[in-house]
């Protein structure tokens, strides 16, 4: 059966005590939270997650907490790392422990050696020996590279490669993606204040961390799209671009903090990030609120 990507995913914060430790009863919780929302799956140990900043016990325990409250829906792993072969022996790992998917990061240390060649072996290597699909995963805010079309057009016609994340923002090269590259491939939006017009050029989705302190908005302006209501989609998008804009300003600890003013466990971020300063969280307040009622 083909995997359908369409839909709003949740890409999860990873909680932390104040000591730096995993808080996986506030994960668990936060899954469980998230059970009654109109949401196509979640994503475990993304850029949203802090993926970079866990152990690799500490990932392993994230997926299989994830895959047992997720339920009948799609969970997504983040897998990708710097080298080939670990990116494979992860993805292996989080497969035998349910994962639907794997979201593999471009690697970008070396990034003047990241050549149109090199990335191409790379993602065929891994979704040549990946049990379970593969989703490409741009985000050049952090990587510093940029997705060239050619590369994921050709990459699109390898059968493990189901599809991309795509977080740059960049709408027009969105759709470029999007129109070169075969059906079924989906390409997701990662960036909320483009998400709409993502939509109309031919996004399948998004994985949004706004989502996370605001599920039910993302998931009305999909639902409004799909529909085709256009002029209900535009205004929630108006409502959904402050409060994703306050949020993603302040990273991962804004995020946090959003969520901690709701009914969800952001919790502490990890050292060396630095949690919001109290004036923050006053300035999310009426953003959140706002959302809130708009659905």
């Amino acid at each position: 059966m083909r995997l359908r990507l369409d839909g709003i995913f949740l890409p999860l914060v990873t909680p932390f005590l104040d000591d730096g430790a995993l808080d996986l009863v506030s994960f668990e919780a936060n899954l469980d939270s998230y059970a009654g929302e109109d949401l196509a799956g979640c994503l475990v140990l993304g850029s949203t997650g802090e993926a970079a900043s866990l152990e690799g016990e500490e990932k392993l325990t994230l997926v299989r907490a994830a895959r047992r409250r997720a339920g009948d829906r799609i969970l997504l792993v983040g897998t990708g790392l710097e080298s080939t072969g670990a990116t494979i022996s992860l993805t292996r790992r989080v497969a035998d422990l349910g994962a639907d998917a794997a979201l593999v990061l471009t690697p970008h240390y070396y990034k003047s050696q990241m050549t149109l060649d090199v990335l191409r072996r790379h993602f065929e290597a891994v979704a040549d020996a990946s049990p379970i699909p593969v989703l490409l995963y741009s985000v050049p805010q952090f990587t510093g590279l940029p997705f060239p079309t050619a590369l994921a057009a050709s990459l699109a016609g390898h059968p493990k490669v189901v599809g991309m994340k795509e977080s740059g923002g960049d709408v027009a090269l969105l759709g470029r993606i999007a129109a070169a590259a075969p059906p079924p491939f989906a390409v997701l939006c990662g960036s909320a204040p483009v998400l709409y017009p993502a939509l109309c050029v031919g996004a399948a989705g998004g994985v949004l961390a706004v989502a996370c302190c605001a599920p039910r908005l993302v998931a009305a302006l999909y639902r409004a799209f799909e529909k085709g209501d256009h002029p209900g989609a535009r205004r929630l998008q108006g409502i959904l671009t402050p409060l994703a804009t306050a949020v993603s300003i302040h990273g991962i600890a804004g995020l946090k903090a959003a969520m901690d003013l709701g009914a969800r466990r952001g919790g502490s971020v990890r050292a060396p990030l630095l949690p919001v300063a109290a004036a923050l969280r006053e300035e999310l307040r009426p953003l959140l609120e706002r959302a809130e009622a708009a659905v």
